[in-house]
């Protein structure tokens, strides 16, 4: 027998520490209910629980969210609902207004649409969600936007600028000029200059009531239909490039601030601005559509009039008509020794007080034209261009070849290798950073990224980054509707304007029904969005559960077995305790 060592006692308080261990863990996990507590109960588990636990809240907040997205949603469509109850309303006017029972009654409907009109902005402007306007956004992107932006400083601007002094040798000298985009369905340009100019009623340019240089310029941008050059070809119905745009209307700035652009005929205005760019394949596009052959040339031609061209509407054919004659001065100038409209515009910047009737006399007056003034000169060309051959022998537009008939194209330089395409007006092949000043002649102001409201919000509808979807919500006041007109509604003060104004507001209304039903499929989606969260959630929280709680009644089991294996050590322990003693025995 030992004393020293009592290797009986040792084993039993091994034992009753480790079951005390086993014990402590148990009743940790019966009185939290769950089978981690901490990661040394289970490293691997308490790692997949914890993110388990990170999807669950992500999830919840991802259905709260889509919650408040159909909230949104429903304020934009119930303000659409009385948008549409306003345009059946003014539809009805309409039709009333269109009846000649009425006179000058028809100017009380007028003034009920006027209103209406009013009421429809107001409803766009004000409809919000948690401050978020939301019916009076710009239908395209912030890429979009950006990229706009982006190209305009990069290259566009500064090309069209090189372009018309090389062309026309014409340049604008510190002149400001804002920088707007704007995104409107309704408004059919993209692009276009505008300028203040002062009051003149006498002028014939078709634009009334101006005269002289132009100033304070706002270059205005619209993004619902400017596009970016994407590999379509010439010919056709060609598509009208911002790059092409944008040369089209630098012509018009340049003109504006450097001659006596207010009181000049709008054919020279235009034809001049599509010259810089080529118009060829419209031309043939409106050839075609008023007959085709010569008999839809002499409709182009003849639509010149007497030259004035007062009742300039802006239609293809204005264009059109404008770009031939703009042609034919500057072959008649060429084929007389001259450098074409450049000879023109050098008379027009020498002296900002000269109108084209003078600078015809001029022209006259050193043999290079044959008239004296716009009459004789409109009166001429619609002698002299009868067929397409006509066209082609006395303008140089040649509409069977794969240019546009831009001024620096091969129609007029005669080679080939010059030949312009809707993609090679302004190459945009020099890469430059973008600048805030790129142009040597204007001082820009540009928008700021408030100005326009991007049509594109993104709702969160998951638990990770990217799982969103967007919605978009569209400009629905009156502009954007086409029934707007300069800020009043449609006029119906006679039976044309009130039956126009009917159809307007048809067209209207199915936009408006369009933006609904987008909405309601909107709404639909994100509906079944939260079912499959929720859906999601249940069964992340029972997986997670399985990993992470503990089986109550089988550690009940466990906790009953250690429990007593625990008190018989303490037993144990004291009993191999005691053993020592009995070698006193041997002693007595």
């Amino acid at each position: 027998m030992r004393i020293n060592h009592n290797h009986n006692a040792l084993n039993a308080f091994r034992q009753l520490g480790a079951n005390n261990t086993i014990v402590q863990r148990s009743l940790e996990q019966l009185s939290s209910g769950l089978r981690i507590n901490k990661a040394g109960d289970d490293a691997a588990g308490l790692a997949i629980s914890e993110k388990m636990r990170a999807q669950i809240r992500g999830l919840n907040q991802a259905s709260r969210s889509a919650q408040d997205a159909i909230a949104m949603i429903q304020t934009a469509e119930g303000a659409l609902g009385e948008t549409h109850n306003i345009l059946q309303r003014m539809r009805e006017l309409s039709v009333q207004a269109a009846n000649d029972t009425y006179n000058v009654d028809r100017q009380a409907v007028q003034n009920e649409i006027n209103q209406l009109t009013k009421e429809i902005d107001r409803i766009g402007n004000a409809t919000e969600f948690n401050t978020i306007k939301l019916l009076n956004r710009s239908s395209v992107s912030q890429a979009e936007i950006d990229t706009m932006i982006s190209n305009l400083k990069k290259w566009w601007l500064k090309e069209a600028e090189d372009l018309v002094s090389q062309a026309y040798g014409i340049t604008a000298s510190g002149v400001n000029m804002e920088v707007v985009i704007f995104d409107n369905r309704s408004h059919p340009a993209a692009a276009l200059v505008r300028a203040s100019f002062a009051a003149d009623s006498g002028n014939t340019t078709g634009i009334p009531d101006i005269t002289g240089k132009g100033s304070n310029l706002k270059l205005e941008i619209n993004l619902a239909h400017a596009r970016p050059v994407d590999g379509s070809t010439d010919g056709g119905t060609g598509p009208q490039y911002v790059s092409r745009v944008m040369a089209h209307e630098m012509v018009h700035a340049v003109m504006m601030t450097t001659m006596n652009f207010g009181d000049m005929s709008i054919w020279f205005q235009e034809g001049t601005a599509e010259f810089i760019h080529g118009h060829d394949e419209f031309l043939q596009w409106s050839i075609d559509s008023n007959g085709g052959g010569n008999a839809g040339l002499t409709k182009v031609v003849d639509n010149i009039g007497t030259g004035a061209y007062s009742d300039w509407n802006s239609t293809p054919l204005d264009y059109s008509t404008a770009y031939v004659a703009t042609r034919y001065l500057d072959w008649q100038i060429r084929e007389n020794g001259g450098q074409g409209i450049k000879d023109v515009m050098d008379l027009l910047k020498a002296d900002d007080s000269r109108n084209l009737d003078q600078v015809f006399a001029m022209l006259n007056g050193t043999g290079k034209i044959n008239f004296s003034n716009t009459t004789e000169w409109a009166a001429e060309l619609r002698a002299e261009v009868r067929t397409l051959s006509d066209l082609l022998n006395k303008t140089g537009i040649n509409l069977n070849d794969g240019d546009t008939g831009s001024i620096i194209g091969s129609s007029i330089t005669g080679d080939p290798s010059d030949a312009k395409t809707a993609e090679t007006i302004l190459p945009q092949t020099v890469v430059v950073a973008d600048l805030e000043q790129p142009l040597s002649g204007f001082n820009l102001t540009w928008p700021s990224s408030t100005e326009l409201q991007n049509s594109e919000l993104l709702m969160q509808i998951g638990a990770n980054s990217g799982q969103s979807i967007t919605i978009k919500f569209n400009d629905m006041r009156a502009a954007a509707l086409g029934i707007s007109d300069s800020g009043r509604g449609l006029d119906v003060l006679n039976h044309k304007k009130a039956s126009h104004a009917i159809t307007k507001y048809d067209e209207a209304i199915t936009l408006v029904s369009a933006e609904r039903s987008k909405l309601g499929a909107y709404q639909n989606r994100l509906e079944h969005t939260i079912k499959n969260l929720e859906n999601t959630t249940e069964n992340l929280h029972a997986a997670e559960s399985r990993i992470r709680n503990v089986d109550m009644a089988k550690e009940i089991m466990n906790f009953t077995k250690m429990n007593i294996l625990h008190q018989a050590s303490q037993v144990m322990l004291s009993q191999a305790n005691m053993r020592p003693q009995s070698v006193l025995q041997l002693l007595t």
